[in-house]
């Protein structure tokens, strides 16, 4: 596992005279999910998480991750060359960096504006040179780096979307009135996606197209897409209300506009790139929260309904896949990698399927303990008898966005692997059937699915729930579950789509987590609770009856029972017959 990429980075820093390099895992649309070319984390640490940084001195290196992926961490990064630190304490420390007179180095187009203000800032009190890189200076020593692949740019026509997109770049317009703004520069992919009910092939499992978006107020909207690769009809629908420019003229994205013009950015989601450009073209640039945000993800009653038989398709394969697991005659001659691949085949015979929404996370024993495990193709892990056998996947279907995780025993589960499974779906179900107040925050109910855990001293380091787009991103922003300390929350909405999935990770030996999709919705005037959505048996081999209560039991049984009654249509006599046996009241 040694990295010898780390003293070439190194040895450039002290050619080019730049003390400190910070690396972001992103690309230039500030993306989580990016392509390959794009990978200069992993390639500069060989962390292939999905969420991380860097800092790179001269003579040190450091990697910032999260909990979801400490264990991960360890396993692929070189500690002897990077040290481990905690996603969380990255702004804590970063005022270390900046040291008077050393020169700190990043690439403007993979930081947002309000992220590379606070080094402006920090510059500026500690008398530190900030050198903005016109070429990326991983790029400069990566060999052989892929090259950027453009897909076909498609249409998500109305009886998917809901709404037309004419009537949504509508409501932008009408905020930029409010805000007294002339234009407003869009670069989310989801949010462009969206707003113009289109959709891409430019990410793996996401469908996004690179593209670039200028509302004006006075002027058609201008899109920046690769133009070769737009479908003829979406061309067409999109011709009559925006202007399409190609890609690659995007630094002329503010040459039209008026010295003094007033435009909007997201600061949190924009690249300081743009901000800089607008600038200096002398223009005005200033902060306005993505108007798309909300609206995309307070879901129509069109997404909605997608979503819901989304789901129950996707449950009948995973469901089918769970008889197969269960039911196999021999199932160490299975591994990681070829149960993922029969998951994949069940899936890939759905109506509407289009993809799986990400790498699914298929880990047997010590490997399910990493929450966001990916298995190596090249190296297939056997599964094992006697062992606890963990699946989180999903699917992009037309009409929706699925997310799930079931986690079972292959054989005979100990006392204790029970205890730990069932308190991790008493949190589950504790959360699932909370009713809350209105202007309730996911940070505000994250505690009750911790609570059972928490009664034993136990605890789980990732959030709770995410966001989930509508055949969009599977983690889509702003709303989400967790602790206050973890992430920034807003008020759950109804239509808001989330995932539940409390876990437990017990490291070298085993990892449980349980994940259904939630739709919020209204009960009444002052008072939201949860839709359950996601269908697929929970395995009672693994549950201890005795540490549930009454309203556990029941509504485990319910939801079961719903389970079959979803399902059944879909499977054979055989399959039938055991769901029946596997959801059977406890």
């Amino acid at each position: 596992m040694s990295n010898l990429k780390i003293k070439k980075i190194q040895n450039l820093l002290k050619e080019k005279n730049v003390n400190t390099l910070i690396i972001n895992k992103t690309d230039e649309f500030l993306n989580e999910y990016i392509s390959s070319d794009s990978e200069r984390l992993r390639w500069a640490t060989d962390f292939s998480g999905s969420a991380g940084r860097a800092i790179i001195r001269q003579n040190s290196a450091s990697l910032y991750v999260d909990g979801r992926y400490t264990f991960q961490a360890k396993e692929q990064v070189d500690t002897s060359q990077i040290s481990l630190e905690h996603l969380n304490d990255f702004s804590k420390k970063l005022s270390e960096y900046f040291i008077k007179n050393e020169c700190v180095a990043l690439d403007p187009r993979l930081h947002s504006v309000e992220e590379t203000l606070k080094y402006v800032d920090l510059m500026s009190k500690n008398e530190t040179r900030l050198y903005f890189t016109e070429d990326n200076l991983i790029d400069q020593l990566w060999d052989n780096k892929p090259n950027r692949n453009y897909g076909f740019v498609f249409d998500h026509p109305k009886n998917f979307a809901g709404t037309e997109s004419s009537k949504k770049l509508e409501h932008v317009i009408e905020t930029l009135e409010k805000n007294n703004l002339d234009a407003y520069f869009l670069s989310s992919l989801d949010s462009i996606a969206w707003l113009l009910n289109l959709r891409g092939s430019d990410i793996l499992n996401t469908p996004l197209a690179f593209a670039y978006l200028l509302i004006s107020q006075k002027e058609k909207p201008v899109l920046y897409s690769k133009v070769d690769m737009v479908q003829p009809i979406l061309k067409e629908r999109l011709s009559k209300h925006i202007n399409i420019e190609p890609i690659e003229n995007i630094k002329q994205v503010f040459n039209h506009l008026k010295p003094q013009s007033k435009i909007g950015f997201d600061y949190k989601n924009s690249s300081y790139f743009f901000y800089d450009l607008a600038t200096k073209k002398k223009c005005l640039p200033s902060h306005l929260e993505n108007p798309c945000l909300f609206p995309k993800a307070t879901k129509n009653a069109v997404e909605l309904e997608g979503a819901r038989n989304a789901h129950v398709r996707d449950g009948a394969s995973v469901t089918k896949f769970l008889y197969w697991l269960k039911n196999h005659p021999n199932i160490e001659n299975e591994t990681e990698v070829s149960a993922a691949d029969k998951l994949f085949s069940f899936r890939n015979l759905n109506d509407l399927f289009h993809s799986i929404s990400f790498d699914t996370i298929s880990a047997i024993g010590k490997n399910a303990a990493l929450p966001h495990y990916r298995y190596d193709k090249n190296n297939p892990i056997p599964l094992k008898e006697n062992t606890i056998y963990l699946f989180d996947s999903g699917g992009q279907y037309y009409d929706g966005t699925t997310d799930i995780t079931r986690t079972v025993i292959l054989g005979e589960a100990t006392k204790k692997q029970k205890e730990m499974f069932t308190r991790v779906l008493k949190g589950h179900i504790s959360l699932s059937t909370h009713t809350f107040p209105k202007q309730t925050k996911g940070t505000d109910i994250d505690y009750l699915a911790r609570a059972s855990l928490q009664e034993i001293g136990c605890d789980y380091d990732h959030g709770t729930g995410h966001g989930i787009g509508s055949f969009l991103s599977v983690h889509e922003a702003p709303q989400r579950i967790s602790k206050k300390n973890m992430f920034p929350s807003v008020d759950l909405l109804p239509g808001m789509i989330l995932s539940n999935e409390p876990g437990f990770y017990k490291e070298g030996e085993y990892g449980i987590r349980i994940e259904n999709i939630l739709i919020v919705k209204e009960e009444n005037e002052n008072l939201l609770n949860f839709e359950n959505i996601s269908w697929a048996p929970i395995d009672k081999d693994l549950i201890e009856p005795s540490l549930l209560n009454s309203n556990d039991v029941e509504w485990l049984n319910s939801y079961h029972q719903t389970v079959f009654d979803k399902l059944s249509i879909f499977l054979t006599a055989e399959e039938k017959l055991w769901l029946q046996n596997v959801t059977s009241p406890l």
